[in-house]
């Protein structure tokens, strides 16, 4: 896990991009035996055998917005081929995928869970859950980038939330790994719910979520349904083009961590074989609680990590033990903590923190830049924390 993983905490991306409607659509009265109709067709839409598109991925939050565009293709059964903006050659064949960074020439190959959905199968298990879930507040029946569409306003329940993921960095290379949803009211309340569907594939060829201070979208531009690809246009055994697939001798094999989340402190202790560090409660502002209490195994480092995250108003606090060296360190400034020696770095997030004890035990603070001198802060905790991760309990 990354020194960053678990304060890049970013939104699932299930949203929606600028539509331009077609002059003269007429918007369907939402009678109950219409919304009734449009929600079987939805529940029961089979997804297409194949799909080719551009994914253009729109997020704002707090005002500010990024914006990705990713060519991809999709099979039915899992295969799948994305090719970034950037240059990363993502090629997925359902039991492996294998990631080329075509400026850097690295590549990296990751075993598929078993359990892993298709990514189209999952797609459209959203929106029948969507059905299952929300009422339909509204719906217009329109035209997106060729198709007839119907657009669909959802309407939420008070307490429903968006959806959440928490990065891992793996090597030089992100990537986003879904948690399960909150259930409880914050910050990021979802207010709106929009899906424009295909006609015929009921394919949500648009998606807009937003809540406070939040607005998501995805649009898949370009959509052409089983378009009929080329058998070896998914090979895993050589995905690299023009030649690059010569340096399979250097693919990094990758493992990712087994990541358990628990209720409490003491639950992620128990989880782990050594104690866990804890901030003293009197070195955290009063707004901020335990969010996340998580343990990770990570296989292919021989390694587990425990990992306390304290959050509120968009502000975080947290505090990492583990019984190995993190991959990935930030470095930064030489710090002393307790008979620790250590780093400590400033971030475009806040204040990263790391030091290391003769117990074989490393630790690191991490306090986000909107929560007061967050550079003093996290020198105030780990210095609470020293070499003995017990202190505080």
């Amino acid at each position: 896990m990354s020194p960053t993983a678990d304060r890049r905490v970013a939104l699932l991306t299930i949203l929606i991009g600028v539509t331009i409607l077609a002059a003269g659509c007429v918007a369907v009265p939402t009678a109950d035996d219409s919304a009734a109709v449009l929600e079987d067709r939805i529940a029961d839409a089979e997804p297409p055998n194949e799909i080719d598109a551009t994914l253009e991925v729109r997020e704002e939050v707090d005002g500010e917005t990024t914006t990705t565009t990713d060519d991809i293709q999709f099979r039915a059964d899992g295969v799948s081929r994305i090719e970034t903006a950037d240059g990363l050659l993502i090629v997925t064949d359902g039991d492996q995928r294998w990631h080329h960074d075509r400026e850097t020439e690295r590549v990296q190959r990751f075993d598929v869970d078993p359990g892993t959905k298709p990514f189209l199968e999952g797609l459209y298990d959203q929106q029948a859950a969507y059905v299952e879930r929300y009422d339909i507040d509204e719906i217009e029946e329109t035209t997106f980038e060729g198709h007839e569409v119907y657009r669909v306003v959802f309407d939420p329940p008070p307490a429903e939330t968006i959806n959440r993921s928490v990065s891992v960095l793996v090597g030089e290379t992100e990537y986003v790994v879904p948690l399960e949803r909150t259930d409880g009211v914050d910050d990021q309340a979802v207010e709106t719910v929009e899906v424009w569907y295909d006609d015929e594939q009921f394919f949500p060829i648009k998606h807009r979520v937003e809540g406070a201070g939040v607005e998501l979208e995805t649009t898949y531009r370009d959509v052409t349904f089983e378009p009929g690809f080329v058998a070896d246009r998914f090979d895993v055994d050589a995905p690299m083009e023009d030649g690059s697939d010569e340096n399979a001798e250097d693919v990094v094999e990758v493992v990712f961590p087994e990541l358990s989340q628990h209720e409490t402190v003491a639950g992620v202790d128990e989880a782990v074989p050594f104690s866990v560090a804890e901030p003293p409660v009197e070195t955290l502002p009063d707004a901020l609680a335990l969010d996340a209490a998580t343990s990770y195994e990570f296989p292919d480092e021989e390694r587990t990590q425990a990992s306390l995250s304290y959050r509120a108003n968009g502000e975080t606090v947290i505090v990492k033990t583990s019984d190995g060296p993190r991959t990935v360190a930030v470095g930064g400034d030489d710090v002393q903590i307790g008979d620790g020696a250590g780093t400590i770095a400033d971030t475009p997030q806040g204040a990263e923190l790391e030091w290391a004890c003769d117990d074989d035990l490393y630790y690191s603070v991490f306090v986000s830049d909107g929560v007061g001198d967050d550079r003093a802060l996290a020198l105030e905790i780990a210095e609470a924390i020293g070499c003995d991760p017990t202190a505080n309990r």
